[in-house]
């Protein structure tokens, strides 16, 4: 996949060793419009970035309270998350491309997709406009329904 090792020097430079697996860098760029949505309104607040450190502790399959390396790679998540969003001018299209890629044929997919897209939103204070405008957004540059219904 090129826009994975487009995503990994972006993040890492050309020919670095990445701290995260394929799969890893695969969800962090998945949970990248969740992001989007937490950061649009010029807040993203501390309610929204405990969401966001709860979904890079919930990609790995260890618990980070009981093993040191799972905590790091944890960090790690966060740290391109963060990177992402801080990027997401020069990267928002490479990362679409990919996730349209990944849930094209997956229905499921786009609707857990577009239900983390609202679960994010509705984190702090409730799903207002400016939340909503970026989730039809979103969708229709990933070519899926914004609603959860």
């Amino acid at each position: 996949m090129d826009i994975l090792k487009t995503i990994k020097n972006k993040l890492y430079g050309e020919d670095v060793d990445v701290p995260l697996s394929d799969d890893e860098i695969i969800s962090v760029c998945l949970t990248f419009p969740g992001a989007l949505v937490a950061a649009c309104d010029g807040n993203f607040d501390d309610d929204e970035r405990l969401l966001m450190l709860d979904v890079s502790e919930s990609l790995g399959e260890i618990d980070v309270a009981s093993d040191s390396k799972a905590r790091l790679a944890s960090a790690e998540r966060y740290r391109a998350f963060m990177w992402l969003l801080d990027n997401k001018n020069d990267l928002e299209d490479t990362i679409f491309s990919g996730i349209k890629e990944i849930i094209s044929n997956d229905d499921q997919a786009s609707a857990n997709l577009v239900s983390m897209l609202h679960e994010v939103a509705e984190t702090s204070d409730g799903l207002s406009n400016i939340e909503m405008d970026e989730i039809k957004r979103i969708s229709e540059k990933l070519g899926i329904k914004a609603s959860v219904n």
